[in-house]
This record gives structure tokens, sequence and C-alpha cells, in this order.
């Protein structure tokens, strides 16, 4: 509910601070006296656009404020959208100035236009004549008829949710998959010849390295002989051969080692060292037989080395990469060449789902045709509680093939004002009175579920008088017991009704033309509705008058 609302150079009104207490609240004043402009300056604390004709003259800049306080069920659904609302109350601020500067804060904290609109719509509606009639929009009537679903209902609207979900997850994997199956297909032949170009070399790994050392063995096998046969020379053959001298050694000092165990342990090294060379002899002999000079086998090798540097210029800097590009073009070609097991499946899946979605959409549908025949039938008593007992309300359900988060079903609130008339939309009614008086049918039902805390009338008494008016009057009443509810009215009848009555005139000051705002007690609403009855000119029986709508027969009050 709005507790506190503050004004500053809002038009004529130059600084207001009222404070609302709860249920039914008038406010008066004679024509012209700025109640549209109050009006104005709480549509700023719902999102609505700002625009520097709205700052007073002489002014720079424009202060809004309203203080709103929250019910549990509104802090819960505020932070299901996101909202993060820890505190029982909500201080909404706007500020703009001459120079386009502007700043919206929530309980101190910025925020956007378009994201304050979001916030308020769960707290606050203002109804207008032809504006901010949040029932006429035939997009938000099958989430008013939603909030009477019973678990079963809520369980199968969940669970269209949660599939709908899912298949546009699937849907965008195998539109994915067909959109790289068909760039794949374009280019088939080039993949195809890339392929068959890499497979055609029959590529082994680590075979680029094992050729370059085969490639340098081969291309100095000359000189790898004549080094090789040098050193077989150098280590046994001829007198001085590093064979001979460590033979001789050996001998010498094998004589010794029977004197001394230091002559004994050099004997040994030399042994062992005489062993050692022995063997790198045979292995050098060995290498010599193995030099194999064959241009042939180079000239195949280069050829060969040849190719894999092509294909590593093409494809890839090792063999390695290669052979993972040629896996990537055989699994893309699979997409093409082969039904693709993974496509499939997610077409499975999906028809399952779509499946499913099209028979709860159908049980939902058939609990949404039980309530919208409940709610024709309460609209029906409400409208005739309002003097409109020839007016018929229908919910017109339509139904589409189309895959929706709340399922196949739409639905339009209609209206029959007359015997024989077609049932019309809601939007399209003409006259002000009939507006008024079904919109006040609809919130008296609908406020029960939509958590709205806050409901501002702006003069519903339009174009209705006489019975008529005393059973609007009657209705905002009651619908006050669950809602606040800001009435600005013309209507003797409704501000006798109020709770809470605040008198708006204008007032000048200093040659400039002021709104001000009033909270009137008892004696001074009964003289301000005995105003509205009869004008300036205030009578006894005027007065009498206005303390029978009230109710207030013993008050004793001076004209």
């Amino acid at each position: 509910m709005l507790r506190e609302l503050r004004l500053n150079n809002l038009a004529i009104i130059k600084n207001l601070d009222l404070e609302f207490n709860e249920k039914f609240i008038a406010m008066t004043g004679e024509t012209g006296a700025g109640k549209s402009i109050i009006l104005n300056g709480i549509s700023l604390l719902i999102g609505e656009r700002s625009h520097t004709d709205m700052i007073r003259n002489g002014a720079q800049s424009l202060f809004a404020e309203g203080v709103f306080e929250l019910n549990e069920n509104q802090k819960k659904r505020l932070n299901e959208l996101g909202f993060e609302i820890e505190d029982d109350e909500l201080i909404i601020t706007r500020y703009f100035d001459r120079n386009a500067k502007s700043k919206i804060t929530v309980n101190g904290s910025r925020m956007t236009l378009s994201r304050l609109k979001e916030l308020m719509v769960n707290i606050i509606d203002l109804v207008g004549q032809h504006e901010h009639q949040f029932l006429l929009n035939s997009d938000y009537h099958l989430h008013l008829l939603d909030r009477f679903l019973d678990d079963e209902g809520k369980m199968l609207f969940k669970k269209i949710r949660e599939n709908v979900n899912k298949i546009k997850k699937l849907n965008l994997q195998i539109r994915n998959i067909e959109e790289e199956k068909s760039k794949i297909a374009e280019k088939k032949d080039i993949l195809e010849f890339q392929l068959n170009e890499i497979n055609n070399l029959e590529l082994k790994e680590n075979e680029d390295n094992e050729l370059e050392e085969e490639y340098k063995i081969l291309f100095n096998a000359g000189k790898i002989s004549e080094k090789l046969e040098e050193t077989s020379q150098f280590l046994k053959e001829g007198e001085f051969s590093i064979l001979t001298a460590l033979g001789r050694a050996k001998r010498n000092l094998e004589q010794l080692s029977d004197l001394s165990e230091s002559y004994s342990e050099i004997y040994e090294k030399i042994e062992s060292v005489l062993y050692e060379v022995e063997e790198i002899s045979y292995s050098v002999d060995n290498f010599v037989g193995d030099v194999e000079i064959d241009d042939g086998k180079l000239e195949k090798i280069v050829e060969r080395i040849d190719d894999i540097n092509r294909l590593k210029l093409k494809y890839g800097s090792t063999i390695t990469k290669i052979l993972e590009f040629r896996d990537k073009i055989e699994k893309d070609l699979s997409l093409v060449n082969f039904e693709n097991e993974e496509l499939e499946n997610l077409k499975n899946e999906k028809s399952e789902l779509v499946s499913q979605y099209f028979q709860d959409s159908e049980k939902l549908g058939e609990i949404r045709a039980k309530i919208a025949e409940n709610l024709q039938n309460t609209i029906d008593v409400q409208l005739d509680d309002l003097n409109m007992e020839n007016a018929k309300f229908k919910v017109e359900i339509t139904k589409t093939q189309e895959i929706t988060a709340h399922g196949t079903d739409n639905a339009e609130f209609m209206i029959a004002t007359n015997v024989g008339e077609t049932f019309k939309p809601l939007a399209k009614i003409a006259s002000g009175g009939e507006i008024s008086r079904i919109m006040l049918a609809l919130k008296t039902v609908f406020s029960v579920v939509d958590n709205i805390s806050v409901l501002i009338f702006d003069e519903i008494d339009t174009g209705i008088s006489g019975e008529t008016v005393r059973r609007v009057a009657e209705k905002l009443r009651e619908l006050s017991r669950n809602t606040q509810i800001i009435c600005v009215t013309h209507s003797p009848q409704i501000a006798g009704k109020a709770q809470q009555q605040f008198f708006i005139k204008k007032e000048i000051e200093n040659n400039f033309t002021e709104t001000k705002v009033y909270e009137l007690n008892t004696e001074e609403r009964i003289r301000e509705i005995a105003r509205i009855i009869s004008g300036d000119n205030i009578t006894e029986a005027s007065i009498n008058h206005a303390k029978e709508i009230m109710g207030l027969w013993d008050k004793k009050v001076l004209v």
C-alpha cells in the first residue's frame, strides 16, 4: 500500500507531503484544482515517462517520492523476479531537471525506467478512463485466468513451461547440427580431396623424424664409412693400436699384481677398459658393415620427406596435427554421408516432448475452461451489483498450434453490455460509465488473487449517477477490505463511503498558483461533501444529506 507521497515542483504543485491510511481514500476538490497532477506524480513512481514540461515554472528540477508497504506475497513475487527485496517497504524516488539529467532509485539503489515499471506493476494499478487500464490488455488475460488455477493446474503449467524450455534448447542444438551439416555439404568435394590426399600417404606417427635420421645417414654414408674404418684401424690394427697397447699394459701389470694390492687394482681397471674398448671395436665393425651407399633409396626418402612437408604446409605443422585434421574431416563428412546418430536422437527427444506438450496443454485447457465458466458467472454477479444487470461477461478461449510457455490457449475478456448485443473485447467499449463499472467489477474479483495492494481510480464516477453511483460507492468500500483504494472523485456518494479524505484546491501566493492538499477531519468532510452536493451555497439540507450519505445522523455541523 502507498503510505507516503512527496512531490516537489510538479506543474503547479510546489511542495506536497501526504500520508495515507489503509482501505478507502477519497480525493475531492474543484475542477482544475490539480487532482490529475497528483496522479501524474504517482505515475512517475510506477514507471511512466517524464518530460521537462512537468517541471513547475521557475523551478529547475522535479522530485517525486513514494513509500510503499509490502506484504509477504509481494516480497516473494518481487524476489522471484530478481529484485531482491528484503525490507517491508519500498522507497521510490524520481528526479529530473531541465538539463535532461534524471535519476531513479529504489531503496537507495539506482534503477532503470523499464525495470521500475516491471517492479511497480506488481504493486500498484492506476485505473483511468482510457489509460493505465491493466485489465484491458488482452496479453494479460490468460495470466489473470491462471491465477485461479488449482494445484493440478499449476503443476501442468510448470511442466509445460519446463518442456517448452527443453524444446527450445533442442531446437537450437538441432539447428546448429543441421547448419553445420549444410556447410559441410557445400564443401564436400574439397573435404574428400583433402581426406584422400592425407590417406594416400599412409602417414605414421614420428615417421618424419625417422626419415630425417635415415636421410642424414644415407646422405653422409661415404663420410661415415670412411670415419668408421679409420676408427677401427685406430682401435685394433697395427703395432700402435689402442687394443695392442692395452693388451701389453695388461700383461705387464698382471705380472706385478701379486706384488702389491695397488698394482692389482690398476691391473683390474686396465682389464675393464680393455674389455670396453674391445666392445667398442666390435660395434664400430658392425656399423661399418651396416653403412649402405644407395642413391636410389636416398632419392625415395627425399621424395617422402617432401610429400610430408607439403602436407604440413596445408594441414598442420606436425604429423600428429595432420592426422587430427584428417579425423575431423572424417567426422564432418559423416554428417553428410551417413545418418547422424546424435541428430536423430535429438529429433526423437524433441518429438516426444512436443507430444507431451500438446497432451498437457489439452488437460490444462480443460481446467481453464472450467475456471472461465466460474469467472463469467462471478463477474456477471458483480456487474448486476453495479446496476448492469443486462451485461454479460465472457472469457473467450482460442487455441493455437504454436508452442508457447503458457500452452495452446489464448484468452481474451469480452463483454456484451445490453441484451441482444454481440460480445466485444473490453478495449472496444465506448461508454466511460460502462468502462468504469466493468473495471470495478473485474478489480473486485481479481483483487483477491493479483496481489496488487494499491488501486487508484481516476474519476470512476464519470458518466454515472443516481442508483448506479451509489452501488459503485458500495463496491469500492467492499473492495477496500483487501486492497488500498485511492479514488479521485466528484461524487458525494463515493467520497462519503471513504475512510480518509483529502481536499485539493488552488491558491495564489506571490503571484504564483499553487495546488494545496488538506486532509479533512469528520466535520470538514461533511461540509466538503455538502459543497459537492449543492455547490458553494451550503445549506442545512445539503449538510443533512452529506451526513446521511456518511451515516453520521447525530453529527452537528454549523451551516
